[in-house]
């Protein structure tokens, strides 16, 4: 069900590599671009784990990913394999008991999602901590036709979204933008301890 998911890594991997050539090619630094296409071949990997049933043990850090961290790289393989504008914007780091690569998968749907049919602004993700909820909040903004455009999503990103949810014990919601377009947000519960300790903030600040 997810032979979506990884054409999309399959064609932020090509499109890297093209760039690479490109690059290359006019005598130019390709460094970025190769780590670029190193940590989508990692991630493309960490999917087919996923979607082949692959039962490898995960380091335990891995069961509390930071949501901030995961939406960057998200963002990243739409905006690669898409061509598309995607703006993160995310305050402090917040981590939440859930799947790593689901929780990468079920926020990069949703982002495509918007670069599908959001319009031509691009989209905008907002990473919210609320720790007097126990909650963080993901929020994906587009400028497409309103209300009805998230719906218009392929059936197995939809798939993809309620499966994460129903694991992790999150919720969704939908609604207008101000101005135009659509905002879909996730819900999901904060692991214990899973900020900043604001004393800690405070000292590095």
């Amino acid at each position: 069900m997810l032979a979506h998911e990884l054409r999309r890594r399959m064609a932020a991997v090509r499109v890297a590599g093209e760039a690479i050539a490109m690059l290359r090619n006019k005598g130019l630094d390709t460094t970025a671009m190769l780590d670029l296409l190193l940590a989508e071949v990692g991630d493309l990997d960490g999917l087919a784990g996923e979607v082949l049933g692959d039962q490898r043990p995960e380091a335990p850090a891995d069961g509390a990913p930071e949501v901030a961290a995961t939406v960057q790289a998200a963002a990243r393989t739409v905006a690669v394999a898409r061509g598309a504008t995607v703006r993160v914007q995310a305050a402090d780091p917040a981590e939440v008991e859930a799947s790593p690569t689901m929780l990468r998968q079920a926020i990069e749907n949703l982002i495509d999602n918007a670069a599908a049919h959001g319009g031509p602004d691009g989209v905008e993700v907002d990473v919210r901590a609320d720790p007097a909820a126990g909650q963080v909040e993901v929020v994906v903004a587009d400028r497409g036709q309103g209300s009805e455009a998230a719906p218009r999503g392929h059936g197995i990103g939809l798939f993809v979204v309620r499966r994460f949810l129903d694991e992790a014990g999150g919720q969704a919601w939908m609604a207008p933008r101000e101005g135009g377009g659509t905002l879909v947000g996730l819900r999901l519960p904060l692991r214990p301890g899973g900020l900043p300790d604001p004393l800690d903030t405070a000292v590095n600040t």
